[in-house]
């Protein structure tokens, strides 16, 4: 049985149907949930490869293996071990229930998954063929999670969590996206998690298939787009196949009708075929544009749907979190049933829902086959920065990631663990240097070396410098070589990352201990307005009031509006009562900021939803959360060249949160004091949305002095 039928079905099932099988509603046809993926009527089958190859007790364990990794249930202890298989062998993280494990029995054992349900707590396990466990409490469940490898690279969104280092990785996600997990990954344990009942926790082991060196070197994909045409002519097409092996068609206003609402060829199937015919007798392959993202039927962004360049405004907002799945992959069942291209191009794919990034990798690849190709273009990833889904991306055979980051394509470790993924999803990696990017030498180098690769744009086929770097300093070196060569460069980084973990762990030994502090040597209790400059917004109007203690700040969210106070002192820490309250700033959250003369910064607040935010020297870090009308300390402290994070909720019993490296830069004197809405780099300057208006609270603020100090 095929393992997308349940989820295809949605389009055609009755609605008593489709509520017996636990599947969404036809009329809403959503992606499945964190919950509803347990159901081993879904997706019950190996793909790409990847499998359960045994489930069984030895002893009092229960061993699972899947293709990467080895899975070690130990009922007497309630520790589950997940050990690595590809690339390495070792053990990459611990899963910690503190109980033992009673009443456990193996459900199902195939290649497509193990199901393991327990009696006591009541939960049940569901390892699925590409090392991806879930766990599904039952019952309210404490668990923690300790981290076996080094942290050469983190990334997290809300309650979804990366630890690389060049030799694998582990991911955390959690149904509860506003679960506060205590995340630190150089923390012991990297994670903490009081489970309602009913929540869904995925560890996933990294990497999950094996690279395809070979076709990494062998394929090219042209790829072509234009405002004029979606169907280039024979002549065009047969050029290509000088350039490369695979055709990406990505025109998607030119190629389709209505490409919001539905994949029908703008001129005609005759055309669609001719250019099918043309490309596959120059002996190429080639995949179409279609887009879960920007798909808007049967969505509340429906009436955005645009299918016109004149009077062009900018794209249409796009779906988040897979409410359009079904539709979606019933439209693309059809593109490739009737139009038979080789495979899909995805521009964009659910960027706030693990689950729903999960479900369509699967559902899609199923659609295309394993056979097929499947490329996704996802510089968003999972949520707003660099964390991802890499048993998703597992399923996928191209990730094209980084278009407008020009910016970062000098942070070699954005290329490295985002751009390619090797050692982690191992889907072939490519960077998305559209635009005006181009070519050059030093990004060839840096590509390779990362083990990414390019895609060839029709465009620069004109433009004889960069196809000569193309090909003198990208496609010459795709050969066998190239492996050995990555593989040198790997082992020479994990020593650094080796290093930098170890580093980073003895700082929490350095900070083990409570501060050594004798009174603050400032300090601003409110119980009088304090003296300082007023800098406000002028969206904002009498945004300060001071009374019985405390400072409330009644301003728009993301605006500014905060007390600036001189203060020059040689400081060693800085402590924040607050409130968040009915603010709905992000990084213009209430926020206390010691600023210096350098330009250095040290920040402690909270953001909209009770999330803590710190940023420190041009490094943000946000987690933990708090109840919004909760009061809260937030406290940093620092010595020579590095710091700490921590919070409390009574002021005495303070919890670790993150550590910051400073270099130095917090150990001269200091130049000011900001206290309020104060923007995440201190500077007057509101966001371009100033968002609605709400109150927030200060009850103190403490500047306290280095051992140095007087």
């Amino acid at each position: 049985m095929s393992s997308v039928v349940p989820l295809l079905a949605v389009c055609a099932l009755t609605t008593a149907a489709a509520n017996s099988a636990g599947l969404p509603d036809p009329a809403h046809p959503a992606a499945p949930t964190f919950q509803e993926l347990m159901d081993p009527a879904l997706f019950p089958d190996a793909q790409m490869g990847m499998r359960v190859e045994r489930a069984k007790w030895e002893g009092e364990s229960i061993r699972i293996r899947t293709t990467g990794a080895d899975i070690d249930i130990d009922t007497t202890s309630g520790q589950v071990q997940f050990r690595q298989r590809i690339g390495r062998e070792r053990l990459v993280a611990a899963l910690h229930v503190r109980s033992r494990l009673e009443g456990a029995a193996i459900t199902h054992s195939g290649p497509g998954l193990a199901r393991v349900t327990f009696a006591k707590p009541a939960m049940t396990l569901r390892v699925n063929g590409d090392s991806l466990c879930m766990l599904h409490a039952h019952e309210p469940l404490a668990l923690s999670v300790d981290r076996n490898i080094d942290v050469a690279w983190h990334a997290s969104y809300l309650a979804n969590h990366l630890i690389a280092d060049e030799r694998g990785a582990f991911g955390l996600f959690c149904s509860d996206q506003k679960h506060d997990d205590h995340f630190d990954p150089y923390n012991t344990p990297v994670a903490r998690y009081h489970l309602p009942e009913d929540a869904v926790l995925w560890v996933g082991v990294c990497p999950p298939k094996a690279y395809d060196w070979n076709t990494s070197l062998d394929d090219n994909v042209v790829w072509h787009w234009s405002r004029k045409s979606a169907y280039p002519p024979d002549e065009q097409l047969q050029a290509w196949s000088q350039h490369g092996n695979i055709v990406l068609l990505q025109a998607e206003l030119q190629l389709w009708k209505d490409w919001n609402l539905a994949f029908v060829p703008r001129h005609g199937e005759a055309e669609f075929a001719r250019v099918r015919k043309t490309i596959h007798d120059a002996g190429m392959r080639f995949i179409v544009y279609t887009s879960p993202f920007y798909f808007l039927k049967g969505t509340a962004l429906e009436s955005r749907a645009i299918n016109t360049f004149e009077g062009f405004k900018g794209w249409p907002p796009g779906t988040k979190t897979g409410e359009n799945m079904g539709l979606f992959l019933a439209e693309i069942r059809k593109v490739m049933a009737e139009y038979r291209p080789d495979g899909l191009y995805f521009d964009g794919q659910y960027t706030q829902s693990p689950a729903a990034l999960y479900a369509l990798a699967r559902a899609s690849r199923n659609i295309v086959g394993d056979e097929g190709i499947l490329e996704w273009h996802s510089t968003l990833a999972l949520g707003t920065q660099y964390c991802y889904v890499p048993h998703a991306d597992a399923y996928v055979d191209f990730i094209l990631r980084g278009e407008h980051r020009k910016g970062r394509y000098a942070d070699f470790d954005y290329l490295r663990f985002f751009v390619s993924g090797y050692n982690i999803h191992n889907a072939i990696g490519v960077i998305c240097n559209n635009a005006d990017v181009g070519v050059y030498p030093e990004l060839a180098r840096d590509v390779l070396t990362a083990n990414a690769r390019f895609h060839t744009i029709v465009d620069w086929l004109e433009d004889a410098d960069v196809m000569k770097v193309l090909n003198e300093d990208y496609a010459a070196k795709l050969t066998p070589a190239l492996r050995q060569t990555v593989e040198a460069g790997i082992k020479e980084r994990q020593a650094l990352a080796a290093r930098k973990t170890a580093e980073r762990t003895a700082i929490y030994e350095a900070f083990a201990d409570p501060p050594a502090w004798d009174a603050p040597i400032f300090r601003v209790d409110f119980s009088e307005k304090p003296q300082a400059e007023e800098v406000v917004s002028e969206n904002n109007t009498n945004p300060f009031t001071v009374a019985d203690g405390l400072l409330q700040i009644k301003a728009h969210a993301n605006t500014f509006a905060f007390l600036r106070i001189p203060l020059s002192v040689e400081a060693s820490g800085l402590v924040v009562r607050l409130r968040q309250g009915a603010d709905g700033g992000q990084s213009w959250g209430p926020a206390a900021m010691l600023r210096w003369d350098s330009g250095a910064y040290a920040r402690l607040g909270t953001r909209s939803g009770g999330t803590i935010q710190s940023d420190v020297v041009g490094i943000q870090q946000c987690g933990s959360t708090c109840d919004v009308w909760q009061w809260v300390w937030l406290r940093a402290r620092w010595l020579g060249n590095s710091g700490i994070v921590e919070r409390s909720l009574d002021g005495e019993n303070y919890e670790r949160l993150w550590v910051f490296e400073h270099g130095g830069a917090l150990n001269l004197p200091t130049k000011e004091l900001l206290i309020g809405k104060v923007p995440y780099d201190g500077q007057a300057k509101d966001h371009t949305a100033p968002g609605g208006v709400g109150p927030c609270g200060f009850d103190l603020v403490e500047v306290y002095a280095s051992p140095a100090s007087p």
